[in-house]
């Protein structure tokens, strides 16, 4: 299992090196070495939804993987605490960093800051533009997936009964989601619902159909003679991926179209992921390489980490002229160069940091004694 995982810790290595580089290039317009591939920094937010992805995988696994043993399923109070270990601690040290360093003053968007805490701390400041992109721009993603996590229960007995029909549900619900938000408020609340919680169900259900798939007929899928035509499985994802990343990149001067081009094309990205993430897993030893190796596995380790500090240390890099630049930075093609190659190794470096003497140690605590029995444990 470890090997397996190994896959998915590099597909979610890959998707915070998109993010990185995204909000890099936002801050630096450092071009991608070739122009063929300036594609990938200008799309890089669709590293997101791949973390959506990973999530409705890596939770749905262990639930699926025990239905199908007949053997008890993980206890909610279990779920409960790895999430809130993991999530919490080193997100509320991110928020009081943030006012602490006055960054969170950069981004005050007009709300009070008791009301900006406060629905931070709820996981539904993303519901007001006044503290939607507040305190830290890229907190908006921790609400949608801690919203999630508290409706995982319930999504859980549906898809443990009718798999198949809640993942069409879900995908239907995204779907009605979006074009609503397009056609009732397209330049208005547009960006703001589809970047909530429903615009994300069909991503939130490929990840845990793929893990119902991979659980259920994984073994099917490793046979001799089977196993071989797998990576052809996964190059084909790979290329769905990457083709709806240049589709997008070549739309990009269209209106709102970072989140518009996304109202249709979602549930593709959720198949590309899905053809990536099963069809990696299942593949040869070697072939799982190309994501189960260290470089990739060690972004995934600090991910969290890197993740909510990225853009505010890379923009207090600029703020205290590091490194120093002129009137017009974007016109200095060595500034350019130099601010995102060190912004790259202090974000990372900072991160590890981090990881490695806060969140970590955090994780190894044991888990309180909670009496909540899981849902559907008998089912």
């Amino acid at each position: 299992m470890k090997d397996r995982f190994g896959v998915l810790d590099g597909m979610r290595g890959i998707a915070v090196l998109l993010v990185l580089w995204y909000h890099l290039w936002e801050i630096s317009w450092q071009p991608a070495p070739a122009s063929w591939l300036q594609w990938i920094p200008e799309t890089g937010f669709i590293g997101v939804p791949l973390f959506f992805f990973l999530s409705g995988f890596v939770i749905t696994f262990p639930f699926v993987r025990a239905r199908l043993a007949g053997e008890p399923q993980p206890t909610w109070g279990h779920f409960a605490w790895r999430r809130f270990i993991k999530i919490m601690p080193s997100y509320v040290l991110s928020i009081i960093i943030a006012y602490a360093i006055g960054y969170a003053a950069v981004n005050h968007a007009g709300a009070p800051v008791w009301k900006e805490v406060l629905t931070h701390l709820l996981f539904i400041h993303t519901w007001w533009y006044a503290t939607y992109g507040s305190i830290n721009g890229v907190l908006w993603t921790l609400a949608v997936e801690v919203e999630f996590y508290l409706v995982f229960p319930l999504v859980w007995w549906c898809f443990a009964r009718r798999p198949i029909l809640t993942t069409a549900g879900m995908i239907l619900i995204a779907m009605l989601w979006r074009v609503h938000a397009a056609q009732c408020c397209f330049h208005y609340e547009m960006p703001l619902m589809v970047e909530n919680l429903p615009g994300y169900l069909d991503i939130f259900a490929a990840g845990m159909f793929s893990a119902w798939i991979f659980a259920r007929f994984g073994h099917r899928l490793r046979a001799p003679g089977v196993r071989l035509t797998m990576p052809l499985l996964a190059s084909a994802g790979a290329v769905l991926f990457a083709g709806l990343m240049i589709w997008m990149f070549d739309h990009r001067y269209a209106d709102e179209w970072e989140v518009s081009l996304q109202i249709y094309a979602r549930p593709l990205f959720g198949l590309a992921f899905a053809a990536i993430a099963v069809g990696m897993l299942a593949s040869p030893p070697l072939w799982q390489t190309l994501l189960a190796n260290a470089p990739l596995r060690f972004l995934a380790f600090i991910s969290y980490n890197l993740y909510l500090y990225h853009q505010m240390v890379a923009r207090l890099m600029v703020t205290y002229d590091l490194p120093p630049h002129g009137a017009t930075p974007h016109a200095e093609p060595v500034w350019m160069l130099h601010y995102t190659i060190l912004a790259f190794v202090i974000t990372i470096a900072q991160a590890a940091a981090v990881t490695y003497w806060f969140e970590r140690p955090l994780l190894r605590l044991p888990q309180p004694r909670l009496k909540l029995s899981a849902l559907g444990h008998s089912s």
